[in-house]
């Protein structure tokens, strides 16, 4: 006889981080006389996801295991939908809608992603170890990361890497070859937005360069093209296709202002890392010496050089993919603030910047015990002082009514819910139940750890929900089945 009992801890706590969260909504329009309903809202989302999710615990979660492929095409499929017919919404075309409600299809994508990865990861179980098993797991997660950055949705598509880490982690995968992953990822993305978070603080200096100077001509233009002024001295493109006229001299007085504001207000990587020369010949040279390397191992059977050929090769692929994303992908303005708004957000009064300045207060004013329900004066009203106080920022909303003592009970019963889930991803009792929970429980992670440190001026802001607690229906039923597949694998565990 299979043991079915319901983890109530889990589902517990699933249920108090919801409530926290429809009772923060609550608050928010408590004075309002023409609220949105957002509170209400979300309860029926909540109704939804708590049936959907005691409806998917009580199917063998072995099931999603043989259907892994086509739920995952068919997910494709609604990506590929939403971004011919979707909605559209702040700047992103990431909703269907479906007349009722609108879903949000690359919510529906992360899950179908983990299954597919566990499904494959215990199939390839024995074959983890070689660095080509691994192309088809990277192929699993760029499909929808590809898709869902198109919408753009930079924010949601960066969620999937975690999820692939975690899983090729527990999955048994070299940690040589993961560790690679991540070391390319973070090189790859890091050095263009250092690259383009420096060169839009040059603005300011540059300006002042030509006021100073007396090029009243050349600093309009600067003026008229912000950021966009760069892309015109690298040459990416012609005065005509930014619809200025502009005559050679003005350009070469930009020019020149240009050289001598890099010259004098930036660091060393920066003149390092935006050398078109230096970034090829450094990449060039590490992946010839990692194919040197690789050479000799091949004649030699040296399993000792494989601890040099593949640092210097990641590290050398790195570098060229970092030189090619400089030159060929043309980051907006507000992609670039929201990823480093949080170094510094007073140089960025509106975004991100602003987001970031506006919740920090808010979170240092509930203090130790908080304001109240319904004083949350920075956080509540039509028009609140944190922008997006009841989705991405909601925790300050929460913190600036509970104070210090009621966050910590938030994050204690938040933090719980992955916990458990980890718990039961070691308990389980087959290859696939282990991994899908351990995927899960790397999804719903990211998105507290990310949302958490967005709010309190750690982390970038990307957009990121805080699962079971912002409004939205997509994320909280996405999360709420995501628990009802761990209940399913913890119900099961002495399954054969």
């Amino acid at each position: 006889m299979i043991e079915r009992k319901l983890d109530y801890f889990l589902i517990i706590s699933v249920v108090l981080v919801v409530l926290c969260g429809i009772l923060t909504l609550y608050t928010q329009e408590l004075h309002i006389t023409e609220g949105s309903g957002k509170w209400y809202k979300q309860i029926i989302f909540f109704i939804i996801g708590f049936t959907l999710m005691f409806f998917t615990s009580r199917i063998n979660y072995q099931l999603l295991g043989s259907y892994a492929l086509p739920i995952y095409l068919a997910t494709i499929i609604l990506l590929v939908v939403t971004l011919l017919i979707g909605h559209q919404g702040k700047g992103a075309r990431s909703w269907i809608n479906l007349g009722l409600f609108n879903i949000q299809t690359s919510e529906v994508a992360k899950l179908s992603t983990v299954i597919l990865l566990g499904q494959y990861l215990v199939l390839k179980e024995r074959e983890i170890k070689k660095i080509t098993v691994l192309i088809i797991p990277f192929i699993i997660v760029f499909i929808p990361m590809a898709l869902i950055i198109i919408q753009p949705d930079f924010g949601t598509a960066v969620s999937f890497i975690p999820i692939l880490i975690a899983m090729l982690f527990l999955g048994g995968a070299d940690i040589l070859h993961i560790s690679s992953l991540i070391i390319f990822g973070g090189i790859t993305l890091c050095i263009p937005m250092y690259i383009e978070f420096t060169k839009l603080t040059l603005i300011p200096p540059m300006s002042e360069f030509l006021s100073k100077t007396g090029k009243t001509e050349a600093l309009s233009h600067v003026t008229q093209l912000g950021s966009k002024i760069w892309t015109l001295i690298n040459r990416q493109k012609t005065p005509e296709e930014l619809n200025i006229q502009m005559n050679p001299k003005n350009f070469k007085i930009l020019l020149d202002a240009s050289e001598q504001v890099i010259e004098e207000n930036t660091s060393f990587f920066f003149k390092l890392f935006s050398n078109d020369n230096f970034m090829l010949f450094f990449g060039l040279s590490l992946v010839v010496i990692s194919g040197i390397l690789i050479i000799l191992r091949l004649a030699r059977g040296s399993e000792n050089l494989r601890k040099y050929y593949i640092p210097f090769g990641v590290l050398g692929l790195s570098f060229l993919s970092a030189f090619f994303i400089i030159k060929k992908v043309p980051f907006r303005e507000y992609q670039v603030v929201r990823l480093t708004a949080f170094i510094n957000p007073d140089q960025f009064k509106q975004g991100a910047g602003y987001q970031l300045r506006a919740s920090k207060p808010a979170i240092g004013s509930g203090r130790f015990s908080g304001k109240g329900f319904g004083n949350a004066e920075m956080t509540e009203g039509k028009i609140p002082h944190v922008p997006e106080s009841s989705t991405d920022f909601i925790f300050a909303s929460w913190a600036e009514q509970v104070g210090f003592m009621g966050s910590v009970f938030l994050l204690f019963i938040l933090l719980s819910i992955p916990l458990r889930g980890l718990q039961i991803s070691f308990e389980s009792k087959d290859r696939f139940g282990s991994l899908l929970a351990a995927g899960i429980v790397a999804l719903i992670f990211f998105h507290i750890a990310i949302n958490i440190g967005i709010v309190i001026g750690l982390l970038p802001v990307t957009g990121l929900p805080l699962s079971f607690m912002s409004y939205g229906g997509s994320h909280l039923i996405m999360s709420m089945v995501a628990v009802g597949i761990i209940l399913s694998i913890k119900m099961r565990k002495h399954a054969n």
